[in-house]
Order: C-alpha cells, then sequence, then structure tokens
C-alpha cells in the first residue's frame, strides 16, 4: 500500500490507545486488561502497552484501508516488523533524558517528557511503515520477522505473568567471581 500522507490520524488513535491502556487494568481488572494493559510501572509494561497499542492501530487501519491495500501479505509483514522494533525504540528515546540528568524529571515534566517520547516512537513507527510498505521481503526474511513478532507476542503475554526479576537491571553481585 503505497501511501502519500501522513497518517496523523493512527498517531493520534496509537497515543490515545497507549495512554487507556496505562489505565485499564485499574479500572476493569481481569485478565484481558492485564495482559494488553499495565498492572505496575514498569518499563516492560510500558512497551507491551506501546505494542498492544500499536497493534490496535493496524487493525484499525487495516480496516479502513483494507480495500487500498494492494498485498496483505506485504501491509501484515511490515506492520508485524514494526510492531517489534518500535517498543524498543521508543524506550531507547523515553531512556535520553535519564542519560542527560542521570535522573527523573519533577512531576508534572516527567509526565509530559514520558508523553512527547511516546508520540515521537509512534511518529517514528509511522515513517519505519512508510519506508518498508515499499520493501519486498523475501520468503526468508518474512519467516524471520513472523517468528520474531510471535516470540515478542508470547514473551508480552507470558511475563506479564511472571515478569523476569532482573528485565533491565543486573542482578547484585553479577559477574563478581561468578
Amino acid at each position: 500500500m503505497k501511501t502519500t500522507k501522513f497518517p496523523y490520524w493512527k498517531l493520534f488513535f496509537v497515543w490515545i490507545t497507549f495512554l487507556g491502556l496505562h489505565f485499564s487494568y485499574e479500572t476493569f481488572p481481569n485478565v484481558l486488561f492485564q495482559i494488553i494493559g499495565e498492572e505496575g510501572e514498569t518499563n516492560y509494561f510500558h512497551m507491551k502497552m506501546l505494542f498492544f497499542a500499536y497493534l490496535f492501530g493496524c487493525i484499525a487501519e487495516f480496516i479502513i484501508n483494507r480495500k487500498k491495500i494492494g498485498s496483505l501479505q506485504q501491509f501484515s509483514t511490515s506492520r508485524a516488523l514494526v510492531s517489534i522494533a518500535y517498543p524498543w525504540l521508543t524506550i531507547t528515546f523515553f531512556f535520553l533524558s535519564h542519560a542527560l540528568t542521570g535522573s527523573m524529571l519533577e512531576m508534572p515534566w516527567e509526565i509530559i517528557r514520558a508523553n512527547i517520547a511516546t508520540v515521537i516512537g509512534i511518529y517514528f513507527a509511522l515513517r519505519l511503515e512508510q519506508a518498508f510498505d515499499e520493501v519486498e521481503f523475501q520468503p526468508a526474511l518474512r519467516w524471520m520477522i513472523w517468528l520474531i513478532f510471535v516470540s515478542a507476542l508470547f514473551t508480552y503475554i507470558v511475563f506479564t505473568f511472571n515478569t523476569p526479576e532482573h528485565f533491565f537491571e543486573t542482578p547484585e553481585g553479577f559477574g563478581q567471581g561468578h
């Protein structure tokens, strides 16, 4: 699907969906919202919500543009690739201010900064979509993209119920005489 205009509606949709997922489990405490939302303020849970918000945006995009999509395989594979990378790219940008200042900002600046990082991440994801829409993926690469996509989906769901203890940190004492 060759895109000519930037899909601002999708940027807004993914951002609002992410914000909704942020409070979904607290508002609707059930397994579905535990899986797609957050149960705690961790980087992992934010990455998971970024992943699912983006997928919901892609589903909405498909429903809206299904007659304009030339190749379902190309559309779905490019979106799968972006869904894998997008949470990691957004969190990387999110950590920039921590790297520069050494700490979180005071409230409400931290919330504003986090939302700016989220919107920039979504913008980047949508620009990646446009680039990948023009790429014809070879069969081996398509299979790898889908393998990693299923792995990401599986880990986001499984880690919801059993998040690794040291997901973004090195265990104390690791590497010291071991």
